[in-house]
């Protein structure tokens, strides 16, 4: 008894209209390994699924502390002022203490405060404008000790001799 292969047989018309795809032209299949399923770990949540019952969908973010916002915004206001009239540096010990007192009540609440990077920032701020406020003070203390002085002024004369 023989086997022999049966032939292509008729075609069919193909349904979507071109021309049918050529037969294999070995005669058989390849080979393929049987079906294995890849190693998966016990349990996974599908991508996308609800969270387990008993947890918030979303974080909830804690309010902002109001004297840290106070600080960045007398901090911001202090120095552009310093740039306009000179006279901004005045707020900035004031940014300065109210940037420390509120990072201490953020860190002291333990989570349910927010707001320390508005807080920092007025520290910040409240920190530059100081030294600059210290530096003008210095400043204008020297100009008036070289006013009383008599370094002002322009009664030297100069001989050419």
């Amino acid at each position: 008894m023989s086997f022999s292969e049966p032939g292509p047989g008729p075609e069919q018309p193909n349904p979507y209209g071109g021309s049918p795809p050529p037969p294999n032209p070995y005669g058989q299949p390849p080979y393929q390994q049987p079906y294995q399923q890849p190693y998966q770990q016990p349990y996974q949540q599908p991508y996308g699924a609800p969270p387990p019952s008993g947890y918030l969908p979303y974080q909830v973010t804690p309010p902002n502390d109001g004297l840290g916002l106070a600080s960045m915004i007398v901090g911001i206001v202090s120095l552009v002022l310093l740039c306009v009239y000179g006279f901004g540096l005045l707020g900035s010990p004031a940014a300065l203490i109210m940037g420390r007192i509120s990072m201490n009540r953020i860190d002291r609440s333990g989570g349910t405060l927010g707001g320390r990077g508005m807080a920092l920032a007025g520290f910040i701020l409240g920190i530059v404008g100081t030294v600059l406020l210290v530096l003008a003070i210095i400043a204008v203390v020297i100009i008036i000790v070289v006013a009383v002085n008599g370094g002002f002024d322009d009664t030297t004369t100069y001989s050419n001799s």
